[in-house]
């Protein structure tokens, strides 16, 4: 009786779906774009992180060493701020690397390389790059450098040079999640209003075949389950067909952004394929639950006969 039962209603589903084709076409457009929208801006935001991620690893300190400094000295100090837990990396530059970085960079400037060989020696001492896991963590590092043993063997420090930039790149990621958040919200709450009133006009339309089925004795139950199991087929029609889109779009996309963030280990396609189940599952489930919600409070008012 139970196997009856559920083959019948979602026989009157199925029915339901085709019956009303061009209505169940339209409802599930709806889905499909707001869906398509949402994936949109997940996909922007994805972009974003990534630049930003890409800029924060471009930023490191330089910390300059008396020339007077030995190396076995200089070394120590390369061993003590790679140890701490804010550093990602220190890379040790000596003096003669030193200068002969500056010999190329000013290598058109006759008046820099004239003074260096007037000098007869090297006026440069060795130099760590210091570069941090976070943006954040600059600061920090430099306290504890300040606070260290090793703070009569530096010169200088351009920290505080490169801190107008760092402070940027914190205020820029922290504005690009709350930004991509805010919007995803919103697009999320338009997406439920469209699919609930489209589900509505749906019902609306079987009106007068649910009121039929009331008064021949049908319960609430059998009455509302066809609805139900038609409002999951649409979330899965228009999950699969969402899926198929996302995925061909972003696959086209993927070289001309590789392309635009030249130097970016960007990858769109790699993430939503990693992300396949966690993205498109979430999708699914909520979409149901949507449906079976929307379906149940938009029924109600035919029940009452």
């Amino acid at each position: 009786m139970i196997i009856v039962t559920l083959y019948r209603i979602v026989r009157f589903a199925w029915q339901g779906f085709w019956r009303n084709f061009w209505l169940s076409v339209a409802t599930v457009s709806i889905i499909v774009l707001a869906s398509l929208t949402v994936n949109t801006l997940l996909a922007l935001n994805v972009v974003a992180d990534s630049a930003v991620k890409s800029l924060q690893q471009k930023i490191d300190i330089s910390i300059y060493f008396d020339p007077g400094a030995d190396e076995a000295t200089v070394l120590e100090v390369q061993d003590y701020l790679a140890k701490l837990s804010q550093v990602a990396s220190v890379r040790y530059i000596s003096p003669a690397v030193a200068l002969q970085e500056l010999r190329l960079r000013h290598s058109d400037d006759a008046m820099i390389l004239q003074a260096l060989e007037d000098l007869g020696e090297n006026p440069l001492g060795a130099t760590l790059i210091v570069t941090a896991h976070q943006p954040e963590d600059y600061p920090e590092i430099a306290k504890i450098l300040d606070r260290s043993p090793y703070k009569g063997l530096v010169t200088e420090e351009n920290f505080s040079t490169h801190r107008a930039t760092i402070d940027e790149i914190i205020a820029i990621a922290s504005r690009v999640n709350r930004t991509g958040l805010a919007i995803s919200l919103f697009f999320v709450v338009i997406a439920i209003l469209i699919a609930f009133n489209t589900i509505r006009v749906t019902i609306y339309t079987h009106r007068e075949e649910i009121a039929i089925m009331k008064l021949v004795g049908a319960s609430n139950a059998i009455i509302t389950a066809p609805f139900v199991v038609e409002g999951v087929l649409y979330a899965l029609i228009a999950s699969v067909i969402t899926a198929v889109v996302t995925l061909i779009g972003i696959n086209g996309i993927q070289p001309q952004l590789q392309n635009f963030f030249t130097g970016t280990p960007l990858n769109l396609a790699q993430y939503f394929t990693e992300n396949f189940f966690t993205i498109f599952g979430l999708q699914l489930v909520g979409i149901t639950l949507l449906n079976v919600v929307a379906s149940t409070i938009a029924i109600r008012r035919y029940l009452k006969v």
